[in-house]
């Protein structure tokens, strides 16, 4: 399964983009997650940057993980109940060791949203030029 994101400037021209694969378990969860990681790997310390995407579970499932963890839940069972856990901490523990100041955004898929419709360009071009990044379970 495809996965791809892009980087526009102010004038909302792609001057960065990225595609791979999800290969073990793939779903469209677990693809926008790979993508949402693969984007925070470029950002340098400190930085701030809204991340756009078309999957509020990818969303929930970032946001409800770090609200637990954030407030004192039992570690173990929070990661336990972690649907894509490989995928969430390593994007939480980036933020993090990063310092990053990250905005996470629901848009409409296929809706026209001009950096939505380029990462899903990008990501259906997968199989000419993946980009490969391995995280094991643990």
């Amino acid at each position: 399964m495809g996965t791809g994101w892009v980087i526009l400037n102010n004038k909302d021209e792609v001057i960065l983009e990225c595609n791979s694969s999800i290969t073990d378990w793939p779903s469209s969860t677990r693809a926008e997650l790979g993508a949402i990681l693969s984007a925070i790997l470029v950002l340098q310390t400190g930085q701030k940057a809204n991340i756009i995407t078309d999957s509020q579970a990818a969303i929930d499932s970032i946001n409800h993980t770090r609200t637990n963890l954030t407030n004192g839940k039992n570690k173990t069972r929070t990661w336990c109940k972690c649907n894509n856990y490989s995928i969430v901490s390593s994007i939480i523990n980036l933020i993090d060791s990063k310092q990053l100041e990250i905005k996470l955004v629901k848009v409409k898929g296929h809706s026209g949203v001009k950096g939505n419709e380029e990462a899903d360009r990008v990501a259906k071009n997968n199989t000419k030029k993946p980009t490969c990044i391995n995280i094991k379970d643990s």
